[in-house]
Formats: structure tokens, sequence, C-alpha cells
């Protein structure tokens, strides 16, 4: 049960950021602008029907974008952070200090809903391929019924509506109202009783080739993509709906706008399908006449048309701007855009310094800042927030900041955080600390640094009892994805790294160039007789290095 739990929390804590937040920034920007389209009668229908589409599009598209901004600072960081060159200080731990973790948490709950919303999606979207070959089916049967006379009157009104598309029609004795069945070669199906009447038909056939113009076809599989994937959320429905509803209104519109088809003769053939619907299996991906819209098209026929963004020009520019802001907007609530990273300038080993408006910054000096109180006063200044141990939120943070001349704390960044609440709780501790500046040829001058905290829940093991990485014995061993870097020291201090002599000072370097894992952790092994003070001077070497442990034992 317990396994099951923390699976849900860390799924959890995973979503949140990347897919519940931007889905909240989405709803949130979105449906007062659906509910605003609902109302309003003064857009020109085509501007409510592209509008609608651009409010759905915008939420695949906005998390997409989110993604694609939180792992563009990925893409120039080193393989292990923190950054090579800066002074980083020892790792610190900060726990809840209860016994145990709490049993069912909020972000267990986020966990649940995360799995049965995926459920619901990928259930869905079968679904979707079930009708998308229901279709290909039904196509492939009516290959063989070509009727020569209504193909010619098609090709007739498909070269005078600008139709690029190749589009073939046949007559159905199933299909009681008419529809299309879209792709790069769409069928037009049309009751046979139409064949009898040759301006309904022509009536018909226009409404069609209409649709098949504008590519609404393809356009309703992509809108029926994006529903079935988020089918649990209901905007998602409603503005489905929405979209479905102006999509006629506008090819309604493209119909009578070129003024060949009188509004009653075509009013008349919209009531006389009130009664029809398309079968079940094909009305869900054929763009089929909708009994349902059927009062709202009729009397948006009855009225003046709307003039509001009736401008091609005019509305793809509002098109733009409503879709850059929503999905700029998602982009800008989501906590999953964080603080970047230092750049690879920053990154080089051969870089020791670099400069700023208000002067040099190094990252290597003679004499490191001291921090005033120690690790201790670090220590007990990283509070762990409440919200976070109700929720069960837990990880590494990694703060980055500038000790300034006079030893105070500047520009302290999250570099790789866990979660807002956790990152806010490790930047406050550091704002807290004051210095001993470092120097550099005797002159106080600006560092930067670099503090690795680690959060863990109450009844969670650290150090070696969490993973010790040793046997029953003491015997080191190398962990599955973890890698295990092994430094020996003799009798006299003399360091070994993989049967090699490294120097004291260039012992972080040295053993930072031998990672090759993101997860490693280091080994000092020192012989019987070793100086305690060279083997101290390597642990703090070791601990200085972002590495998930340091074990220091004596050789067997």
């Amino acid at each position: 049960m317990q396994m099951i739990l923390d699976g849900l929390s860390a799924l959890g804590t995973a979503a949140v950021d990347p897919l519940w937040l931007p889905v909240l920034a989405w709803t949130v920007l979105v449906f007062p602008l659906w509910a605003l389209l609902g109302r309003t009668d003064r857009l020109h229908p085509r501007a409510k029907y592209r509008l609608a589409q651009v409010l759905l599009a915008a939420l695949p598209v906005g998390i997409a974008a989110v993604s694609v901004v939180e792992l563009l600072p990925e893409a120039t960081r080193s393989a292990v952070l923190p950054a090579q060159s800066v002074v980083v200080l020892p790792s610190i731990e900060a726990t809840t200090g209860s016994a145990s973790a709490p049993s069912w948490t909020w972000m267990h709950a986020v966990g649940l809903l995360t799995v049965g919303v995926s459920g619901v999606g990928l259930f869905q979207l079968g679904r979707l391929a079930l009708q998308v070959v229901a279709v290909g089916r039904v196509r492939r049967q009516f290959e063989t019924a070509r009727t020569p006379s209504l193909q010619e009157e098609l090709e007739r009104l498909r070269e005078r509506l600008g139709v690029s598309r190749p589009v073939q029609v046949r007559l159905s004795s199933h299909a009681a109202v008419p529809m299309t069945l879209g792709g790069l070669r769409p069928t037009i199906l049309v009751p046979e009783r139409l064949a009898d009447a040759p301006t309904e038909l022509r009536m018909t056939l226009r409404h069609e080739l209409v649709h098949v113009r504008r590519w609404d076809d393809c356009a309703q599989l992509l809108e029926r993509s994006i529903a079935a994937l988020f089918a649990a959320h209901p905007l998602v429905g409603w503005l489905q709906q929405q979209i479905a509803e102006a999509r006629e209104q506008a090819c309604d519109a493209a119909v009578l706008d070129d003024g060949e088809m009188p509004a009653g003769d075509y009013a008349r053939l919209l009531t006389a399908f009130a009664h029809g619907t398309a079968t079940r299996r094909l009305g869900a991906l054929s763009l089929s006449e909708s009994p349902s819209s059927l009062t709202d098209r009729l009397s948006a026929m009855r009225s003046s048309m709307p003039s509001l963004l009736s401008s091609r020009r005019a509305l793809g520019a509002v098109l733009v701007t409503v879709g850059l802001t929503i999905t700029l907007g998602v982009v800008a609530c989501s906590d999953s855009v964080g603080p970047s990273s230092i750049d690879d300038s920053q990154n080089s080993k051969d870089v020791s310094s670099s400069t700023t408006g208000d002067g040099e910054v190094y990252m290597v000096v003679e004499d490191q800042p001291e921090l005033i109180g120690g690790m201790k006063a670090l220590q007990q200044s990283i509070q762990y927030p409440h919200m976070a141990k109700k929720a069960g939120i837990k990880g590494r943070v990694i703060v980055q900041f500038v000790v300034d001349r006079n030893g105070d704390v500047t520009n302290p960044t999250v570099t790789k955080g866990v979660h807002k609440l956790l990152n806010e709780a490790a930047l406050n501790a550091v704002k807290q600390q004051e210095f001993n500046p470092g120097r550099q040829d005797g002159e106080p001058v600006k560092v930067q640094m670099s503090l690795p905290v680690t959060f863990r829940l109450g009844g969670e093991a650290s150090g070696e009892a969490a993973s010790s990485g040793a046997d029953s014995d003491g015997r080191l061993f190398e962990k599955a994805g973890i890698q295990l870097v092994q430094v020996f020291m003799n009798e006299e201090g003399s360091l070994l790294l993989d049967d090699e002599p490294v120097e004291m000072s260039n012992l972080s370097d040295a053993v930072r160039q031998h990672i090759t894992k993101d997860a490693a952790r280091a080994a000092l092994v020192f012989a019987e007789g070793a100086p305690s003070d060279r083997i101290d001077a390597a642990e703090d070497q070791l601990r200085a290095l972002d590495l998930q442990m340091v074990y220091i034992k004596p050789a067997e």
C-alpha cells in the first residue's frame, strides 16, 4: 500500500507543474472568452468559428509551450549541477522531524486524479481511433457506387467554388442527412431522395463543398482528438459543441454570401433535414447536418449578417493576438518555468571569474567566503514549509548566489528547483546568511557560490541509512544507475583515483571529471596511519561536490 501511495505522490508532484497548472491557467483565461462568444451576436459567424477553434487549440499548445520552455535551460546545463567552477557549500538537509510521512495528502489526490484523467483520455482516444477505422470501411464500400451525372454536377460546383482537393459524391439509402467523410479525397454522401430534386441537391452539394474548401473535416478531426485527450475537462466539451454549431453557421453564411442561392429555399432545405441524424458510428467524424443547432441557424439567416471581424485581415490579426496571449499567459502562470541556470560561459572549468555591471565576480578565489555561524546556523534557518509537509512534497533544491565584498548575499537564484514552496524556503534561508567575504590577492571580492538543500519527509532515511551502497560486511558496491567513485589514501596521505595519483587541491575537479552518470557517490578509503588532517581535507573536498552521498571508511 505504501508503494502505491508513494507512486501516486511522485506522479502528482511530477504532473502539477507541466500539466495541471497550465490546464488551470488555460481554464481561467478561456472561460470568460467562451462565455462571451456564446452570448454575443455581433461577431461574423466565421469569426466566432475561428475564435472558438483558437481557444480550444490553446490548451495543447500552451501545455507544449510550457514543456519546451522548461526544457530549454537543460540544453545548456552540464551533466553535473551545480556549475563546476562555482564555490559549493556542503549539502544540508531539512526534514519534517515527524516519525513518518502522512498516509494521505492532497498530492496523492493529484496523482490519483492524473491516473483517472489519463485513463479517460486514453479510452476516448481509443474510441476515436475505432471511428476513424469505421469511416474508412464505409468509404471503401462506396468506392464502386459511382453516379456519373451526379459526379459531373459536383465537379462543376467544385471548380466554381475553387475547391482544390478531389472530391467524390455518392448516393446512399442509409444516409438520412448529407454528410462528408473527410480526408485527402473527401467523400460526400447524400440521401437518395435528393436525386429527384436537382435544386435541393445543388444546395446540399454547395454546402458540403464549402466545408471541404475550408478543410473543416481535418479541423474537426483535430478538435475531436483534443476533446478526447481532455475528455474529463467540461470546458473542452463545451468548446467543442460551440465550435460545431459555429462551423455550420459559418458555412451557411458562406453559402448565402454570393447571393446565388435564395435564403428561403436554403432554410426550407435545412428544415427538411431537421428530423434526420447521421449514423452513430459516423456522426462523430463526418460533417453532417445537426438538428440541435437548426433553430439558431435559421434565426441567424433571418437576421442581418453581423459585420464585426468580417474582414479576413482583421480576423487574422485578432486570432494571432488571442492565441499568443493565451499561450503566453499559460506559460507565465506555470510554476514549471523556473529560473534559468547559469550559462555555459560560467559552467566552463577554465573560467575563474566573470564581469557584471558592478564589477568582477569570482568563481574561484584564494580565500573562500566563510559562513558566519557555520553550517549549523544555515541548517537552523531552513524551515520545512507546512503546506509542503501536508502535500508530501520533497526533493533537492540548488540555490546559487553571490557573496559581495561586504559579505552580504546578493542575487540568490534557484538553478535547480522542485516546487515553489521548497524553492522559496531555500531562498529565504540563504538570504538570511552573512559571510566573511572571500579574498583574492588579499582584497575582498565578489564570489559566486552554490548551496544544495535536500528536503526530506520524516521517517525517510538519509545518509548511509537511506541506501548505504554497502553490503552487510561493509564492502562498497555500485548500485544500479548510481556511480561510485572511490578515492584511496595511503599511510603518507597521498591520494589515488583509478590508480592515478591526484593532488589534494585538484581532488574535487578530478572526481567531477570521472562522474558520467546523473547520480553519483564518492568513497574515501584511507589506510591505517593516514594523517587525520589529510583525511579531513579530502572529506571536505568530496562533500563540496553535489553528490548523493560521501563515505569515509578505513581500508580493510
